[in-house]
């Protein structure tokens, strides 16, 4: 039986800035501070504190990106291929997701979101393997590629295997039993409710509540059986409330440029990316949004400084990022903004994640890719 419990949980999109002026888990994780995050969605995130890496050393920014050979979807060419009007519907785009699925073997977090499905043969997804799994980054070693190499006595629970409150009533159970010495708890729902309830500080309030309430009877779960506890807590990004929305569509679709004769579009929520494939498509385009002005075109020298920078332009060849709570209406992430959004630069007040903890490292951790190292430690 394990003497000690290394805890480490990870709640998706539990911004600083939410967490600040709450009480959530202070009885139990005094040591708080913001951590710094990375450019990208989750897609980028999560594997940045599985790895210690950034977005250009593990190879994921977002979840679709331009296919650099064959296309996991080019089995589906010419479904994607016949009339928006005949297969762009919610029961053709379901069967095209689980089709997807099953030829590719897909382990890892997929959807088609509303990306249009004569775009798909063009792209590919960088999410293939279960992150919470040995070898879920290929190429990149993860936390759990640490632990299975050790021999280290582990558990790992995610959205796999459930529901946020059952995950943490799996958790309990293993922990009453001293089953495992390091114990990873991945709690995906925050992030859904907060693009929900973004706006409405009190709704929050009460979700931090709930949770707050069920991890502080975990962790005196843990206390009762194990002689040594150690709980971190810590999330991938911040969420913003909306305040603001941009049809780009409408922007683009005033243009003499075409799609997809005269270039590639995916519009994520937050950004919008460009491929061109044409030199009049590229300067129409970046012009008409730079005086637009809704955002900011993100330069090379910008990219290299968030070490999002991918030499083949995989993720765009350009790059147009929306300030910090303004969100694009409709995007190929939803017909609907959000009341909340993540995904700006990462320099903005609502992007830090949270880190809380039982243990006092001074002013340390400050970046979400040091949680690799912190994890590292109690492997």
């Amino acid at each position: 039986m394990a003497k000690e419990a290394n805890i480490f949980i990870l709640i998706d999109a539990l911004g600083w800035e939410w967490v600040k002026p709450h009480p959530f888990l202070r009885s139990i994780a005094p040591y708080r501070r913001p951590l710094e995050s990375v450019l990208g969605f989750s897609t980028s995130a999560i594997p940045s504190i599985l790895t210690g890496l950034y977005p250009q050393e593990h190879g994921r920014l977002t979840l679709f990106q331009r296919a650099q050979g064959r296309s996991p979807f080019a089995d589906l060419k010419l479904l994607c291929a016949m009339p928006p009007a005949l297969v762009e519907n919610r029961y053709v785009r379901y069967g095209t997701k689980l089709l997807a699925r099953k030829l590719n073997g897909f382990a890892g977090h997929f959807s088609l979101y509303g990306v249009p499905l004569r775009c798909l043969p063009m792209l590919d997804v960088c999410e293939r393997n279960d992150l919470y799994l040995p070898g879920g980054v290929p190429g990149s070693t993860t936390i759990f590629d640490v632990l299975a190499s050790r021999g280290s006595s582990y558990a790992a629970y995610c959205y796999h295997q459930g529901a946020d409150f059952d995950l943490i009533a799996r958790m309990e159970t293993e922990l009453a039993n001293r089953a495992k010495s390091f114990y990873f708890l991945y709690l995906a729902e925050i992030d859904a409710f907060l693009h929900i309830h973004g706006n409405d500080p009190a709704a929050v309030a009460r979700c931090l509540d709930r949770y707050s309430a069920a991890l502080s009877d975990l962790y005196e779960t843990a206390r009762a059986n194990y002689s040594t506890v150690r709980v971190h807590v810590f999330a991938d990004h911040g969420m913003a409330p909306t305040v603001r929305t941009v049809d780009i569509q409408a922007q683009l679709a005033g243009l003499k440029a075409r799609e997809p004769h005269d270039y590639l579009c995916l519009l994520d929520s937050t950004m919008a990316r460009f491929w061109f494939f044409s030199p009049a498509a590229r300067i129409e385009i970046v012009s008409a949004l730079s005086k637009e002005g809704s955002g900011q075109w993100l330069s090379e020298d910008a990219l290299r400084e968030l070490k999002a920078w991918f030499d083949d332009r995989r993720y765009g060849e350009e790059i147009y990022l929306m300030p910090e709570g303004t969100v694009i209406e409709p995007s190929h992430m939803g017909k609907i903004a959000p009341k909340g959004m993540h995904g700006f630069h990462p320099s903005t007040l609502h992007s830090k994640a949270a880190f809380l903890s039982s243990e006092d490292y001074g002013n340390w951790p400050n970046h979400i890719t040091d949680l690799f190292s912190l994890m590292q430690n109690f492997a």
